[in-house]
């Protein structure tokens, strides 16, 4: 099974003018060992894919009981995680949430459900782009029906891998996307946030400032150099909606879920 084509690499890097350039990457990236894995993973979905690919690398996921026991058994939630990887959070989460609410769906990019294994749990919606098809207008829509009906929905806010920031001199994701604020606002349901420690280091992270293709094309490399890892999770209480007092603005509840996810790395 191919996920990443050799025309997907061209359209991404734009080497169609540079005949075998593009296998070379493929080669170099990894593409040609993570089409390799998706594969053998056969027909497993959801969790059990999640464990394959996961077993496959060797990677541990380190969490504490209590962090697992604030996962809401029951209605409707917005989990919003740190993206510092790119790929094994992405699993991670899916393993971690799926299993415990099986319901639960994750609000991503269309790329995401071209992994047919995972195509069940994606809502297909960019949020991170100006909303201007009807598609998009569709999926954000289909997201805030979800909620409202008792569905949990986990976002990676940045929309993209964290990188290292000039200002604070530390890998960090960029500002949150204010269109997760606002579904936040719109949803009233708690907010669940969750923190992956760790991340792909400075040189992965420069890569952007050449060029973003780079940075993506760099990934499933990034994912097979994680084998035998061990990865850190934390999973703070939920944060409730406060409707005693006037709404917070989307930016605000968009602020404060970002400081408690972040702070879970201190603990």
């Amino acid at each position: 099974m191919t996920v990443i084509s050799k025309s997907d690499v061209i359209a991404a890097t734009g080497t169609g003018s540079f005949p075998g350039l593009a296998a070379l990457i493929m080669r170099l990236m990894k593409i040609d060992a993570f089409n390799r894995m998706i594969h053998e993973a056969g027909d497993l979905e959801g969790v059990d894919f999640t464990k394959f690919v996961l077993n496959f690398l060797g990677i541990n996921i380190k969490i504490d009981a209590k962090d697992l026991a604030h996962i809401p058994s029951t209605g409707s939630f917005i989990a919003v995680a740190n993206h510092p990887y790119g790929a094994i959070e992405s699993l991670a989460l899916l393993n971690l949430l799926v299993s415990a609410r099986p319901d639960t769906l994750f609000m991503g990019n269309f790329l995401l459900k071209r992994v047919p294994h995972l195509a069940e749990y994606i809502i297909a919606v960019n949020p991170f782009e100006t909303v201007k098809d009807s598609s998009s207008i569709s999926g954000l829509k289909t997201t805030l029906c979800k909620l409202r009906s008792g569905i949990p929905v986990a976002i990676f806010p940045a929309g993209e891998v964290s990188a290292f920031d000039f200002k604070t001199k530390r890998v960090t994701d960029k500002e949150w996307h204010p269109v997760v604020g606002k579904l936040m606002a719109k949803a009233n349901v708690p907010v669940l946030p969750v923190y992956f420690h760790g991340d792909n280091g400075i040189w992965f992270s420069l890569l952007r400032y050449i060029h973003p293709s780079l940075q993506t094309a760099r990934l499933p490399a990034e994912l097979f150099n994680k084998k035998g890892m061990t990865l850190q999770v934390r999973i703070g209480k939920p944060i409730y909606p406060d409707n005693t007092s006037a709404r917070q603005t989307s930016g605000h509840l968009l602020a404060n879920s970002r400081t408690a996810t972040y702070a879970l790395g201190n603990r």
